[in-house]
């Protein structure tokens, strides 16, 4: 797989050890004018000391699928448990083999096409669950899985659907899809969560920042260039019109209520059954 480019920009700008969107203990008391670079650092570790929460306590080894830059397979190995990473990305390849200095086992490849003869206590699959084909997915949690295992899924699903072309309408699965095809696999859920309102601040932190700073210089830009160089500026605004306006509408993204409109974000531990 090629490298996820946003992925890469949003690690290398944060400079943060995680891709996540951040748990935030108290959303209903942030001021976004005050939120700094740490909060949302802080954010970041909360999400995987809440996510870690659901981790039963018989679990000893962990396959991180779509391990990002490493950050969650950091925290999990300094609380002792065995992990081992998986992703199709070459980029985060690099990162994790740089990270851990090889000492952290790396497979590079699709969750669905993973081959192994190891078994899992725990498949964790954080933000990286909308990547992977529902059916194939659980057929491989529960192929790789010890008798009884868990799949510790946290990620965004579809809950409602119009007759838009909303963006968020995309890159996630059916909730209810989702939770039969783990019932048809063998997987009983034993736990759920929605943190929906613990990561929109994120999202709204994004839209705050791009209104106050980025909206204005760009206007700004395009103002000065229509001034100074009127012919060049019509000619490029022309060209680059429908890229435009295709960003704008990727703006929804993150806008919290269209967000809140369609998806929930959830947390699901799942054990597979006795056959």
């Amino acid at each position: 797989m090629a490298v996820d480019n946003v992925l890469k920009l949003y690690s290398e700008t944060i400079k943060s050890n995680y891709l996540h969107y951040g748990f935030w203990d108290n959303p209903h008391l942030i001021n976004l004018s005050k939120i700094t670079l740490n909060d949302i650092k802080n954010a970041q570790t909360r999400y995987i000391e809440n996510l870690s929460s659901y981790i039963p306590k018989n679990v000893k080894i962990i396959l991180d699928v779509g391990c990002g830059i490493g950050g969650n397979a950091a925290f999990l190995l300094k609380k002792g448990y065995d992990v081992e990473t998986l992703s199709p990305d070459d980029y985060q390849k690099l990162v994790i083999k740089k990270k851990f200095d090889n000492k952290v086992i790396f497979y590079h490849s699709k969750f669905e096409n993973f081959k192994t003869k190891k078994l899992y206590d725990l498949v964790l699959e954080s933000e990286s669950a909308c990547y992977i084909n529902i059916d194939k997915g659980f057929k491989k949690a529960r192929e790789i899985l010890k008798p009884r295992g868990y799949l510790l899924a946290s990620d965004y699903f579809i809950y409602f659907r119009d007759q838009t072309k909303n963006p968020h309408l995309k890159s996630s699965h059916d909730i209810n899809q989702y939770l039969l095809k783990a019932k048809e696999n063998g997987f009983k859920l034993i736990k759920e969560y929605d943190q929906t309102s613990n990561t929109m601040p994120t999202l709204d932190y994004a839209k705050y920042f791009i209104e106050r700073f980025i909206n204005p210089i760009v206007d700004y830009g395009i103002y000065s260039s229509r001034k100074n160089f009127p012919k060049i500026s019509f000619a490029v605004e022309k060209i680059i019109a429908s890229k435009l306006k295709k960003k704008k509408k990727q703006l929804k993204l993150i806008d919290s209520k269209e967000f809140k409109k369609y998806r929930k974000y959830m947390i699901f531990l799942f054990q597979k059954k006795d056959v």
